[in-house]
């Protein structure tokens, strides 16, 4: 499809350039570049998100409510048409305004960690302060603990014979673990239900070149109904994690990024520590699922990208419970 034209013809703009942004796993996205500014444009994964019309109203009215002083909120742009969502040629496109100056950062820093901290509970405050009572999950049972458990259990009973194998030990190790996805699932059954951002890793902040401040929290798609804790869990496992691509023996997991997290939520450490692992263990599940269904989920670079995935994580979990233990970090 030609982009350059579709930009031109639905939203009126004349592009100079079109740059694919790849660090996404669902959308395909794009950097347009045009003489006055520049914008986002992103190809909406429809089989992720099977209802991209209430999922696009629901984010363009959050855009329009949403105050967070210290923050660039999102803004979309209709097409001609006045539609903020473009369907042609079977494919679901929209257009957003770039956030700039702002950059992406790959590697956590104490700093980095403390501000996007800071930015997360901004956001948290700003969203209760919206009416989220009629508020659809973009992504059906996404925190449900159990169906993921129970979608594992089917993956693995109609996995070829060949993945499975291969999954053997990855396999063996989650299902050691299983009790914390349990207890995992039991906290967040207890918690309150108010919004969260749902995937606030590490490139979902957008910092000032500078990194001295976090400009956007980017990447609404998976705003929810869900307990902060969830999103404090996935925090740590993006900014404590040193990333996919580890040497055999090399530790993945950084202490010191989570003991600046914890100090910065301020929040009981006992259930901060369930938090990251439970988080972790479904990250592990997610990945070693959509393995045994032959990545169907997740854009992967080989066929065993994801089973490396799913052993990274399960990797984390232990040393991050190493870690608690020694530290003896018990309930006070």
């Amino acid at each position: 499809m030609d982009l350059k034209a579709l930009v031109n013809i639905e939203w009126g703009l004349t592009s100079t350039n079109i740059m694919p942004i790849e660090n996404g796993l669902i959308n395909r996205t794009w950097l347009v570049r045009t003489p006055t500014a520049d914008f986002i444009l992103q190809n909406v994964n429809t089989i992720v998100f099977n209802d991209p019309i209430k999922l696009q109203e629901q984010l363009v009215f959050l855009a329009a409510q949403i105050e967070v002083p210290n923050l660039v909120p999102l803004h979309y742009l209709p097409t001609r048409e006045g539609q903020y969502l473009l369907l042609t040629e079977g494919q679901t496109f929209r257009l957003a305004r770039a956030i700039s100056p702002g950059t992406t950062l790959y590697v956590a820093t104490e700093l980095n960690a403390r501000l996007a901290v800071e930015a997360l509970q901004e956001f948290h405050i700003a969203l209760s302060k919206l009416d989220a009572h009629n508020w659809i999950a973009p992504i059906a049972d996404f925190l449900n603990v159990a169906k993921r458990m129970a979608s594992y259990d089917y993956a693995k009973a109609a996995a070829l014979p060949e993945r499975l194998a291969k999954a053997t030990s990855v396999i063996r190790e989650l299902e050691a673990n299983w009790k914390m996805l349990l207890n995992w699932q039991q906290f967040l059954e207890n918690q309150p239900q108010v919004l969260i951002h749902a995937d606030p890793k590490l490139s979902n902040f957008l910092f000032h070149p500078n990194g001295k401040t976090v400009r956007a929290l980017i990447d609404w798609d998976t705003i929810q109904l869900g307990s902060p804790f969830y999103d404090y869990g996935d925090m740590i496992r993006s900014y404590c994690s040193v990333g996919e691509d580890v040497l055999a023996g090399q530790s993945v997991f950084r202490k010191e990024i989570y003991e600046v997290i914890e100090e910065a939520l301020c929040v009981d450490p006992y259930a901060l520590w369930g938090a990251a692992t439970g988080v972790i263990m479904v990250q592990a599940l997610r990945f070693l699922t959509d393995y045994l269904e032959n990545d169907r989920y997740y854009r992967v670079k080989d066929a065993e990208h994801n089973l490396r995935r799913a052993s990274n994580q399960l990797k984390m979990v232990e040393e991050l419970n190493a870690y608690w233990l020694t530290t003896q970090k018990q309930v006070r």
